[in-house]
């Protein structure tokens, strides 16, 4: 297990879920954070966050009520014809 620690800061903040942006300019949503707010430095360990492919994705997560739920369902059925 990697223990990868990371720089950032927090761009958006829904329920238990933060949008940060790394000091190396790559957007994470990290789940199970309850004290962050918009502007706060922090740093997170890169194996427990969602390294989103850009800021649009980064948002579309944020926007997710059940983002775990939703990640779970691409799983079980967009992918089933690549088995």
């Amino acid at each position: 297990m990697s223990e990868k620690i990371l720089n950032g800061t927090v761009l958006s903040v829904k329920g238990s879920k933060s949008m940060v942006l790394s000091e190396d300019n790559r957007y994470f949503v990290i789940l199970d954070r309850v004290d962050d707010y918009v502007g706060e430095k922090i740093k997170f360990d890169f194996d427990k966050a969602l390294l989103m492919p850009s800021y649009l994705y980064a948002v579309a997560a944020m926007a997710e009520d059940d983002l775990s739920g939703t990640l779970d369902s691409i799983k079980e059925n967009w992918f089933k014809s690549l088995k």
